[in-house]
């Protein structure tokens, strides 16, 4: 019985049915089937227990009359027969030959109604002695053979009385055996209710997988789409209504990879072709401030400082956005290297050393050694643009403190900088692509807005959070790193 309805779910799973409607009515079917037979069955064994009361009652019905009915009839025969003895009256003959043939009638119901075998043997052996009386009372009417008819009577009354006990017993016999035919039907329901609620149940369980397995799928594969991961092909299981589906989100996950290779080609190819005249502005720019062409008086020398800072923040820009196209079309990383965070955070501060001094900032560190797992380049570049952005809104003159510590299995890092801090409505904002806050302090070159969102991308790339937090003046920006990473095979 398992193998076949494995294979009969294996045959609904794999070669139908063709739409997801059909699966979850033939799912209510498989669950309603075993309560269908519950019902059946219980209704065909209350029925024939109905049945078989009703006709046990009815027969013993039936018996108990005609057994008492027996004994008034031979007390009315016994009284017609004397009374037609002494009188010699035809009718009181008349009388008691009625009598008599109801009397075998009654004999002949009870021997139809009555199953014991000595209780019809002793029926027929009260019809047969009251016949052959009949029989010597109606044809010598006034005779020895006729007083000794009548008296034989009494036998016959007394062999009635225990015909009548001897079918209550039999009554009371059958009625036991219907209680306990009863007891049997209603254990056997109760056993067949409890065996169908887990057959149920099982159903339920194996449909529910079916029907949930095609949609986990389908989730997955959305998630897939949404995280940007687009090589994996989609391949849904199931009705052919949801592996449509899937295909759609297959064609949809091509056109997406699409649309992403003619983004990356784009911003590759424009970030080409504005480097070469950036390079030539930015020659003519430094040519013009080393007077190579003349000495310049000193509007022409403010002039040729805006476009060199402008020429600055132009390749800043643009290094920013194949920076930022890079963090978002990468893969997560594969290669995991045990790194020291600390190193890495003292090696970023040492580039950002003369930053630093230039706009008299207080550095306080506070590292730990840690070491997680993860991309060297990946992690510098976390720290370098938190670093960046807090040097960029901190004042001349004002305080960075950079912390690192260990708490259980992760590794937490916290900025913090003396800047106008962030707004609580700019907590989901400064993460968004080119989203740039408050004006920067002291009149620095105002950023591209890719910073946080680089650094956002390679901490989820190391399957860690970044948020800012609320808890000081100015900004608080905090990330968090496993130090143990699990990479994670993509689900077929």
């Amino acid at each position: 019985m398992v193998q076949t309805l494995r294979s009969h779910l294996r045959s609904v799973y794999f070669y139908g049915p063709k739409s997801f409607l059909t699966l979850i009515l033939i799912g209510f079917g498989f669950v309603a089937l075993p309560l269908i037979f519950a019902l059946i069955y219980s209704a065909f064994h209350v029925e024939r227990l109905a049945d078989k009361s009703q006709t046990t009652v009815y027969a013993a019905v039936r018996a108990t009359q005609n057994t008492r009915m027996l004994l008034e009839q031979l007390t009315g025969m016994e009284r017609s027969a004397r009374q037609y003895h002494v009188l010699a009256d035809p009718a009181f003959l008349q009388t008691y030959e009625e009598k008599h043939h109801a009397f075998q009638k009654t004999i002949e119901d009870l021997l139809a109604s009555l199953h014991d075998q000595a209780i019809r043997s002793q029926l027929q052996s009260l019809a047969d002695k009251e016949s052959a009386q009949f029989q010597i009372i109606n044809t010598k009417p006034a005779s020895p053979q006729t007083d000794s008819a009548i008296s034989e009577f009494l036998p016959l009354v007394e062999l009635a009385q225990q015909i009548s006990e001897d079918s209550n017993k039999e009554i009371d016999s059958e009625v036991e055996d219907m209680h306990q035919t009863s007891e049997r039907t209603l254990k056997t329901l109760l056993w067949l209710s409890f065996a169908m609620i887990p057959t149920a149940i099982i159903f339920s369980a194996l449909f529910t997988i079916l029907l949930n397995r095609p949609i986990k799928q389908i989730d997955h594969a959305i998630r897939l789409l949404g995280d940007g991961e687009f090589k994996n092909p989609i391949a849904v299981t199931g009705p052919h209504d949801l592996e449509y589906l899937g295909q759609r989100l297959d064609w949809l996950r091509g056109r997406l990879l699409d649309v992403e290779n003619q983004k990356n080609k784009f911003i590759r190819h424009v970030s080409h072709e504005l480097k070469t005249p950036l390079t030539a502005l930015r020659e003519g720019a430094e040519l013009l401030a080393d007077e190579v062409v003349g000495e310049l008086g000193d509007e022409q020398r403010e002039v040729v400082e805006i476009l060199q800072q402008n020429a600055v923040r132009l390749q800043t820009l643009i290094e920013d956005l194949l920076n930022f196209n890079t963090a978002v079309s990468q893969a997560p990383i594969s290669s995991l290297n045990p790194v020291r965070l600390d190193e890495i955070t003292q090696r970023v501060i040492k580039d950002h050393k003369l930053t630093l001094v230039a706009k008299n900032l207080n550095l306080d560190t506070q590292l730990t050694p840690c070491i997680v797992e993860g991309d060297y380049e990946k992690l510098r570049v976390i720290v370098d643009n938190l670093l960046s952005n807090a040097i960029k809104y901190s004042p001349t003159g004002g305080k960075i403190t950079i912390a690192l510590r260990e708490n259980q299995s992760q590794v937490i890092l916290d900025v913090f900088d003396s800047g106008p801090g962030i707004r609580a409505d700019e907590g989901n904002k400064i993460f968004d692509t080119f989203y740039q806050g408050s004006p920067p302090a002291d009149g620095h070159i105002k950023g591209s807005g890719l910073g946080l969102s680089i650094a956002r991308e390679h901490v989820l790339a190391h399957r860690g959070l970044i948020n800012p937090l609320f808890d000081t003046l100015g900004a608080h920006l905090q990330v968090i790193l496993p130090q143990k990473q699990v990479i994670h095979a993509s689900p077929a």
